[in-house]
């Protein structure tokens, strides 16, 4: 690449030079004829304008051919004594003077702005390079995220030495996220970072390595500095490392808030999910305690007058809510437990037929008027799965059926089995209200408007299933309702 490059100069360079030489012989061959008519500083400022052209084509060294060739032409051609290198009169130094003075600064101001031309280009290439860096920091969802994205592409996009983040921790400011050369980062980091734990800002030499630090701040909060290194750091580099600077700390500013949007966000979700689980815990509780407290109400007023059967059909009323009070809060301590990973299911061989049935007598026992019609093959293979857990599963969804079917109507129960599968559904003459999300009926603490399919018993019973790596649905039609779950046969 770089002797292309050279190629190319030398190629400018003999171009202008040669052309420039063309252009003196011509002009001279137009000026000799009316060289006592003209005055010879304005035959000088004639052969300026080769002079001018050489250096725009050729650069400097095209430059200083042509003034080497002027000048040569103009003293030879132009200035008495005719066809020799004499000056003649001390005022023939005159308009040879200007006219080297004249090549002088053209060469400089060329130079100057091929300079400005070489370095604006640089850093159009850097920039060029640079633009995939904003939306890709953008893109990033944490502040940690940002940081390695910014050093690691720094080095990648602009080929340097290394890179690395010095972020405050506290009161101080420690090293991390180091991108490329690791070899000399622990010494960069303790040149930058004074015995005070703050860093030292501008541009330092260590070893061969010239190494800058670039301030990342805004007006509402300082995120610490980014340190680069590298052979060589041309002010065209820096230029475009202010923007990445600018860049970075706009990302991490607009990460923060939008981590802090996220935490606002999760903390109202946290204070209605909260009231959700008191409505719902109370009214999932107040309902078994308001049986309890009839059934003892009852035997406290009128016990010495009930006969036997009645007296026992209360008490076991009484014991049979208090139990579902204390399976109820068993079943929410399980979820808990199953979700944090903490609970293990103890698997054993299950007659799936004989556990519903079991299910359906203790529901029939606090019933009235409910109807079971269930379904299974002779053959039903056990099933391997956790017995309280499931038993939950079936009461959760039994009780829910009773509950919301007319009165007199049968719950259809079908057990079934394919390849991989148990699958039961359990279908009851209720039906939905019109427009309810079927989907989030599962939902913790999701009303389903006045269907009353709502508070914890089939959020409970979804979170049992799928901890068996099941399946629990709804299919709502306008003749009644089926939930289908099903259990992995070989779990």
């Amino acid at each position: 690449m770089i002797r292309k490059l050279l190629t190319a100069h030398n190629r400018s360079a003999l171009v202008g030079s040669g052309l420039s030489i063309v252009m003196i012989v011509v002009l001279s061959a137009l000026l000799i004829p009316l060289r006592s008519h003209i005055p010879a500083a304005s035959i000088a400022l004639i052969l300026v304008v080769p002079l001018v052209v050489s250096i725009a084509i050729g650069g400097i060294l095209a430059g200083v051919v042509a003034t080497i060739a002027g000048f040569g032409t103009y003293d030879l051609f132009f200035i008495p004594p005719y066809g020799t290198l004499a000056v003649g009169t001390a005022s023939n130094w005159i308009p040879l003077g200007v006219y080297v003075l004249v090549g002088i600064v053209a060469v400089i101001i060329n130079r100057r702005f091929q300079l400005q031309r070489e370095r604006t280009a640089y850093q159009a290439r850097i920039l060029e390079r640079l633009a995939s860096l904003p939306a890709t920091l953008i893109s990033e969802h944490s502040v940690e995220q940002v940081w390695r994205t910014a050093t690691e592409r720094t080095v990648n996009l602009l080929d340097l030495r290394g890179a690395m983040a010095l972020r405050p921790d506290g009161n101080v400011l420690q090293p991390a996220n180091i991108a490329g050369d690791h070899e000399l980062a622990d010494k960069i980091a303790e040149t930058f970072i004074g015995s005070n734990g703050m860093a030292r800002i501008g541009a330092i030499t260590i070893e061969t390595l010239k190494v800058r630090s670039f301030a990342l701040s805004t007006l509402s909060d300082n995120f610490g500095f980014l340190v680069i290194w590298n052979e060589e750091l041309p002010d065209a580099l820096v230029q475009a490392l202010n923007v990445v600077a600018s860049q970075i700390s706009a990302a991490l500013e607009r990460t923060q808030l939008h981590d802090t949007r996220l935490k606002l966000d999760t903390l109202q979700e946290i204070d209605s999910w909260r009231a959700s689980l008191l409505r719902t815990v109370s009214h999932d509780l107040l309902t078994p305690l308001a049986g309890i407290k009839t059934a003892i109400t009852t035997l406290n007023e009128f016990g010495a007058s009930l006969e036997p059967y009645e007296y026992t059909q209360l008490l076991d009323t009484a014991l049979g809510q208090a139990d579902r009070s204390i399976q109820l809060v068993s079943d929410l301590l399980n979820v808990t437990r199953i979700e944090a990973g903490a609970f293990h299911l103890q698997y054993q061989d299950t007659n799936l037929v004989e556990l519903i049935q079991q299910v359906a007598v203790a529901i029939d026992f606090l019933s009235v008027n409910s109807k079971l019609d269930l379904t299974a093959p002779e053959d039903l293979p056990l099933a391997h799965v956790d017995v309280g857990l499931l038993r939950e599963v079936v009461w959760n969804l039994l009780d829910n059926a009773v509950r919301h079917s007319p009165v007199g109507e049968v719950v259809h129960v079908t057990v079934d089995l394919d390849s991989d599968f148990f699958i039961v559904h359990i279908y009851d003459a209720g039906r939905l209200v019109e427009g309810v999300d079927q989907v989030r009926l599962f939902d913790w603490f999701h009303a389903a408007g006045t269907s009353g399919r709502s508070g914890l018993g089939l959020a409970i019973a979804r979170s049992f299933v799928e901890a068996h790596h099941g399946r629990l649905s709804v299919h709502a039609t306008k003749s009644g309702t089926t939930f289908t779950f099903t259990l992995p046969r070989i779990p």
